[in-house]
């Protein structure tokens, strides 16, 4: 196996719990439409494709595109007044950011707009980020291969020199599709074990598990 030179991390539920915010602003919308509150687990698992495909699985009915897309702006206005309000590290992600020497990217689905100002509240905006690609940045978005292969590009790697590192199955196909390994974290949104039968290289309980697991690659 080559060694990892680069580090792609996905966003929400991997290296960000955005999931109370998220919660949040969906019991918020629905409350509005005089709908029945979801469970906190049904929210959670919906959270990997981006917003629009979560608030719209989320909402009950039949919907054509015109309401889909009401469905849409309208819970994005919610969620622009929820979104920075607790937003938080995973436990020894910012001490694998500061001690890890190779470089680091972030792809996510999350709409760019949203991760800069969730990245300053953190104060971890100024790390040496290789890229940071949102489900915006490019015409598609994981798992299609090309906000991956676009960020390996940027930072000079191959896949094979490339570590992905997710916490859902948009992460991991992606990473397939690529031809690069995939960590998942057992803390993340959806389940590890799943991702693990899906194809995922190994999974990490901690943040203090990676570096490790990537010095053990020569």
């Amino acid at each position: 196996m080559a060694k990892v030179q680069l580090v792609i991390f996905d966003f929400d539920g991997t290296l960000v719990d955005t999931a109370p915010d998220l919660i949040r602003s969906a019991e918020i919308y629905l409350k509005s439409k005089g709908l029945p509150a979801l469970s906190e687990e049904r929210i959670r698992s919906e959270i990997g494709m981006g917003l629009r495909k979560l608030i719209v699985d989320i909402y009950p009915g039949e919907k054509n595109e015109a309401l889909k897309n009401q469905i849409e702006a309208e819970f994005i206005a919610v969620y622009d007044q929820q979104y920075l309000h607790s937003p938080k590290l995973f436990p020894n992600a910012m001490e694998f950011l500061r001690d890890y020497e190779g470089m680091i990217a972030i792809v996510s689905n999350k709409r760019k707009r949203y991760i800069q100002p969730i990245l300053q509240k953190l104060e971890i905006d100024t790390l040496p980020w290789r890229a940071i690609v949102g489900g915006d940045t490019y015409d598609t978005m994981k798992p299609h291969p090309q906000p991956l292969l676009e960020t390996m590009k940027l930072a000079g790697v191959s896949p094979d020199e490339t570590l992905i590192v997710g916490d859902g199955i948009p992460d991991v196909e992606g990473a397939l599709a690529v031809g690069s390994r995939c960590v998942v974290v057992e803390f993340g949104y959806a389940a590890a074990d799943l991702l693990i039968n899906l194809g995922a290289w190994k999974s990490i309980a901690d943040f203090d598990e990676l570096l490790p697991l990537l010095n053990s690659i020569t």
